[in-house]
């Protein structure tokens, strides 16, 4: 079992948030708490997690934020670095179990009482689902923990190396098309496996995940994608984002040979090379 959170519901984190919203990053800093009088536990399923461990994942976070510019202003390319590593290690060191992960108000907690100084820095002003933990593809911890929970892969020396394959609206992409796919860690993690493999330069990418996606929402209902080895999995989605290339570039002025050519270079193959 793991450790049970705070959870903030809504009624107090909807105030909070409306008064947290365009306060100084150092007010915020004040404001940090491990505990809120409004705050609840669920009665069952593990053990309460103490005001220290709360301490101690608040100082690891706070951490990883200095190195991407808190409490000042940041980049986009410190925050993706930041996004990364926190997605780690809040995985990591939480001890969380995916039933308690997808309570939002465990995440409302954890950005408006125990890190506000950290949420509302790396989303300045931000829109509520940023915080509140209404919707988890956007919350700014859960967000990360759950991609950590579905790309880890445990027999890898580097378990979390599959955080920086996609960005954060591309795999948000898959993230909330995850319960149609079967909510599987075993074909997110092949998705990503592919994806890191075509060679998609002059393609519109985001266009390209979109198809992609769509034909595996088609294909859920007639494939037991978590019964399939990895070997047999990695070829269903091959094919099927052959199939969204191909699509796509039959839209094109390409003639048939530069469009098998181009679906060659994207799949690392000679195969189809000017009309096979």
């Amino acid at each position: 079992m793991g450790l049970l959170y705070p959870r903030l519901l809504a009624g107090q984190a909807g105030p909070l948030h409306y008064s947290y919203r365009h306060l100084p990053i150092s007010d915020l800093t004040q404001l940090a708490a491990v505990s809120h009088e409004s705050a609840v536990y669920v009665a069952t399923g593990g053990d309460r997690i103490s005001e220290a461990r709360l301490r101690e994942l608040r100082q690891l976070v706070v951490d990883l934020a200095k190195n991407s510019g808190f409490p000042h202003e940041s980049n986009r390319e410190l925050r993706a670095a930041f996004d990364v590593s926190l997605a780690e290690v809040l995985h990591t060191e939480m001890e969380i179990v995916p039933a308690e992960a997808a309570s939002g108000d465990v995440w409302a907690f954890l950005a408006l009482v125990l890190l506000p100084d950290v949420a509302y820095w790396r989303y300045p002003a931000p829109p509520g689902d940023r915080v509140l933990g209404t919707d988890l593809t956007r919350h700014v911890f859960g967000r990360m923990w759950w991609r950590a929970q579905l790309v880890r892969s445990s027999d890898d020396p580097e378990p979390y190396a599959a955080l920086n394959i996609l960005g954060e609206a591309a795999f948000d992409q898959i993230y909330a098309r995850r319960r149609a796919l079967g909510n599987s860690p075993h074909l997110v993690k092949a998705i990503l496996r592919i994806w890191n493999g075509l060679d998609l330069r002059g393609f519109d990418e985001r266009k390209t995940l979109q198809d992609f996606l769509k034909r595996l929402l088609r294909l859920a209902p007639f494939v037991l994608f978590e019964c399939l080895d990895e070997r047999s999995l990695d070829a269903e989605l091959r094919a099927a984002a052959r199939e969204s290339v191909t699509a796509l570039l039959s839209t094109t002025s390409l003639t048939e040979d530069e469009r098998q050519a181009k679906i060659a270079a994207v799949f690392g193959d000679s195969s189809n090379a000017m009309g096979g």
